[in-house]
């Protein structure tokens, strides 16, 4: 693979008296009623690294400049897909996850950094990291559901756990790609309290339309908000359809991208989600001590 992943490690120096005074301005942004959330749609270059890097880290840039509390990147986006061997894993400790920590803290921004292969004591994952305004990885989910189609089981090992994480004060939830064509994961973020359910994904062109359905479907069964964002680059044996789409509690879809690379920013109004569960009565219509007695 052309390009290397390493960035230059001075770049990763954090001012730690600084990250410690902003922990009360990230708490009281992240307990807004209406985050606003940047959507990455990227082209991803499969031959190319480190200028998958670059690009990255100058869009947490861009996206911090138009006022947004966190950027969301798509599954795998910085190496090519489908996986060509281990070679293609990192490890935590390098400086590209490290310049993504820094890149968070001096942007003042939430990270949802789509998916990276990571390699880990317990094999090799394909693993959301979520960085914190003040430099840390603040949370790790590691892809339940790994896609036959694109030959992962054989070069990962799936997660165990589920996504569900915070963002400040607002839950939250990530599915990664495949995951999110399961209903039973969404349903357990969900009524462990998630308002929020991110889908990094790299979907093939070929089946976008079960994208479209199953964000959709997500979104209404559980009540919450979904962000997909996808990839949208072209290659001889796989392409990515882009069409990432940002689903309300209704189900209406509030942005929906087409299949090119480009930056959105939308802006989640999170009483909606009380205003379809008051009006719907999904979600307290749930009897999962009877469905229990079925399995």
């Amino acid at each position: 693979m052309k390009g290397s992943l390493y960035l230059n490690p001075s770049s990763l120096s954090l001012n730690l008296s600084v990250r410690a005074s902003r922990c009360s301005l990230t708490a009281w942004r992240w307990g807004m009623d209406n985050p606003r959330v940047g959507i990455l749609q990227l082209e991803v270059i499969r031959d190319d690294a480190a200028k998958n890097a670059r690009y990255v880290l100058g869009q947490i840039r861009d996206a911090a400049r138009a006022g947004c509390d966190v950027l969301v990147l798509p599954e795998l986006w910085n190496v090519a897909f489908p996986l060509l061997g281990p070679h293609v894993l990192i490890s935590e400790d390098n400086p590209l996850v490290g310049s993504i920590a820094n890149a968070a803290f001096r942007n003042e921004t939430w990270i949802i950094a789509g998916s990276m292969a990571i390699s880990t004591e317990a094999g090799p994952r394909n693993r959301c990291l979520v960085f914190s305004p003040d430099g840390e990885v603040s949370f790790r989910y590691d892809k339940v559901h790994l896609y036959p189609g694109l030959d992962e089981p054989n070069i990962l090992s799936p997660g165990v756990s589920p996504g569900r994480f915070n963002l400040g004060e607002v839950p939250c939830g990530v599915l990664i790609c495949f995951d999110v064509e399961f209903p039973e994961l969404a349903r357990r973020l969900s009524s462990g309290g998630a308002r929020i359910l991110f889908v990094p994904g790299a979907w093939k062109t070929e089946y976008i339309r079960f994208w479209r359905a199953l964000l959709v479907s997500r979104a209404i069964e559980n009540q919450v908000f979904v962000v997909g964002v996808n990839r949208c680059d072209r290659g001889r044996n796989s392409s990515f359809g882009g069409q990432s789409l940002v689903v309300d509690p209704f189900g209406d879809v509030i942005l929906h991208m087409d299949d090119a690379p480009r930056f959105q920013r939308v802006v989640l109004d999170l009483s909606r989600v009380d205003s379809a569960r008051r009006e719907h009565k999904v979600v307290s219509s749930w009897r999962p001590e009877i469905y229990r007695r079925w399995s």
